[in-house]
């Protein structure tokens, strides 16, 4: 590592910088910022998840909140408004945050109120999928896969590799609020 102009210590050519903190810009940054995050939410009472990383939950007194991260993103919900804005104060305190209401959109996904919770739909993720495939005016089915006939593996090679590999891959990310997809979708991976 080369030290940066003015900080050169001439009796010390040996010695380099150490981060104290995140930077942004730099590529440590994010990780110090989830480290930071994470050690926070753990000292609040927080339980990290073994299958997410990103993913949070407290429990107390029959009271639910989940906190998922993505990036600089953090969506919170609960069952208890109290503790929500609780935790949101805590959270302010040692953070710079942003109270954006409730989730409209986020990450491909919309959520739809009803009066026994709320919907997750991909509609418009869909929408733009089948848009960059060129497929909008295509005749839509009811099953996922065709029932007539067995899909065969072709021999005749792909256009574009990478175009198929981008669509089969936008195509896993609908599972998560269309499982009857998986295994049509796992079979043209």
């Amino acid at each position: 590592m080369k030290k940066p102009p003015g900080y050169e210590d001439p009796t010390h050519p040996e010695r380099v910088c150490h981060l104290q903190r995140s930077l942004y810009g730099l590529k440590q940054a994010p990780r110090a910022w989830f480290k930071r995050l994470h050690d926070f939410l753990l000292s609040t009472g927080f339980s990290s998840s073994k299958t997410d990383v990103s993913l949070f939950y407290l429990t107390s007194e029959g009271s639910q909140v989940f906190v998922l991260v993505y990036v600089d993103e953090i969506i919170m919900m609960s069952n208890n408004t109290s503790l929500l804005d609780t935790l949101l104060d805590r959270l302010a305190t040692v953070f710079k945050i942003r109270d954006l209401g409730k989730p409209g959109f986020f990450l491909g996904i919309e959520t739809v109120d009803t009066t026994g919770g709320m919907i997750l739909s991909q509609r418009r993720y869909m929408t733009d999928l089948l848009t960059r495939a060129g497929m909008v005016d295509c005749k839509p089915l009811a099953t996922p896969a065709s029932v007539a006939q067995s899909a065969t593996p072709s021999d005749e090679l792909f256009d574009n590799p990478t175009q198929y590999r981008r669509i089969v891959g936008a195509l896993q990310y609908l599972t998560i609020t269309r499982p009857d997809l998986s295994y049509s979708i796992n079979h043209l991976c």
